[in-house]
């Protein structure tokens, strides 16, 4: 074969190579998480609070196929929000409606399945559902410049969601090993398991990818 001819043959099996080792393989990912919170607590008299999450994701996979991707994530945050108005007996005198803030540490599990739709530049969609604790802190409220927690306020308080998420990204495989992504999600409770939650947030991640003989 001429040198030409055989350099034509490599470029174009190439990419098929690459689309094709997508079946069958697997990967851990690793995330950084942030973005906007909006959560109720039993204390507000004035409807949800808004705020930031921030956290970490670890995300197990397996690829049946080139385009589908089964995957479980486990994630832990900290988030803190404020909240326009709760009432309080501020060193145990009349009840005050008072600005307050609450911070929370969540552990989610959930599992879901993505959508690739490229070989080197692979945009992706992936659809997730689970559930996630909630440890929410003492509400902390501000009053006349000073600061009232624990048992001024309310105690701090354990909640559990069944959870819902979409999220779209972009990955690139940089090699058959590695690939580095970003992607903007949304997360929200069902209604009616514990209090209320939603967040949207940007993921920058990487992934190992490996191909077991199972």
């Amino acid at each position: 074969m001429k040198p030409l001819a055989l350099v034509a043959a490599t470029a174009l099996l190439a990419p098929a190579a690459i689309a094709h080792a997508d079946r069958r393989e697997a990967s851990v990912h690793v995330h950084a998480v942030g973005g906007p919170l909006s959560m109720e607590d039993d204390a507000s008299t004035a409807g949800a609070g808004t705020g930031a999450l921030a956290g970490l994701a670890v995300r197990a996979s397996y690829a049946t196929r080139n385009a589908w991707q089964y995957d479980t994530q486990l994630t832990l945050g900290y988030g803190r929000a404020s909240f326009d108005a709760g009432q309080f007996l501020l060193g145990g005198g009349t009840p005050m409606t008072v600005p307050f803030t609450v911070s929370s540490q969540l552990a989610r599990l959930d599992a879901g399945v993505t959508l690739r739709l490229g070989v080197r530049w692979i945009p992706t969609v992936r659809l997730a559902v689970g559930a996630q604790a909630v440890r929410r802190g003492s509400p902390v409220a501000t009053a006349g410049g000073f600061e009232f927690t624990g048992d001024d306020t309310a105690p701090s308080s354990l909640s559990a969601n069944l959870i819902g998420s979409a999220t779209v990204g972009l990955d690139y495989r940089m090699s058959r090993r590695l690939i580095v992504g970003v992607a903007l999600g949304a997360t929200a409770a069902v209604p009616g398991v514990g209090d209320s939650w939603r967040e949207a947030t940007i993921t920058v991640h990487a992934a190992r990818y490996w191909y077991p003989r199972w």
